[in-house]
């Protein structure tokens, strides 16, 4: 009978240990085969002017009920609370719908005043880098469509990060659409060429192309539009 118990005892202990073993296996394995990123604590602490363009009496470009200086400060204030919970000190050009060329007297053109006060906001704050929202549109029939990456080639870096961005936007997919694989594009803006640091301006798509049309009156669209900026900028800093 002692004999019986001290075996049965045995058994269990044996039981314990091999799922114990087996637990703490599966465990190192699963620690080695999903390693923990660490490219959000990439963005943590830097300075990032988001640019919402137009605004105010300059509505940028509209397509039936769609305005461009609307759509463009909505998807700024969802990347600015997006980039600001992850730590990054962000800044915008505008926070309302307001335009800026009561700020300086630099230029006669009310529309060159305000792109220099942009342009100020980017330099005096010593950005990290500087990102610029805006809704393309085209006349008559093209079959391009999708978001689109400017950036100016007189940096590197202005390239590496208009690239990264354009491909997390290029995998976005919403209700069965799939975003088109765009590439970037050289842009020779006032915003791109005065800034000193590094920037990209994105045309998040086409106000007058049905599609992109309707998937910019979407919010959860919008949404996979801002993550898929935010994984471009991590991306960025990771390399």
């Amino acid at each position: 009978m002692v004999l019986l118990c001290n075996q049965k005892f045995l058994k269990f202990i044996f039981i314990i240990v091999f799922f114990a073993s087996l637990l703490g296996s599966v465990t190192g394995y699963m620690n080695r085969a999903i390693p923990v990123s660490n490219k959000v604590d990439k963005v943590s602490g830097k300075v990032i002017v988001i640019d919402p363009g137009h605004g105010g009496v300059d509505i940028g470009a509209s397509y039936n009920d769609l305005v461009e200086k609307e759509i463009n400060l909505d998807i700024a204030r969802r990347l600015r609370s997006l980039l600001s919970s992850k730590g990054a000190k962000v800044i915008m050009t505008r926070y309302h719908d307001t335009a800026l060329d009561h700020k300086n007297k630099a230029y006669k053109s009310r529309h060159m005043r305000d792109l220099k006060a942009r342009v100020d906001i980017i330099n005096n704050n010593r950005a990290d880098l500087f990102i610029s929202i805006h809704v393309n549109s085209f006349a008559g029939k093209f079959r391009i469509r999708g978001p689109i990456v400017f950036y100016q080639n007189s940096k590197k870096r202005n390239q590496s990060l208009a690239k990264k961005i354009q491909y997390r936007l290029n995998q976005i997919s919403y209700k069965g659409i799939h975003l088109p694989d765009n590439s970037v594009r050289i842009g020779n803006y006032y915003i791109l060429k005065n800034s000193r640091v590094a920037g990209i301006l994105i045309e998040v798509g086409f106000i007058n192309k049905k599609v992109d049309n309707w998937l910019l009156t979407e919010d959860k669209f919008k949404d996979k539009l801002v993550y898929g900026i935010y994984q471009g900028v991590l991306d960025y800093y990771q390399y």
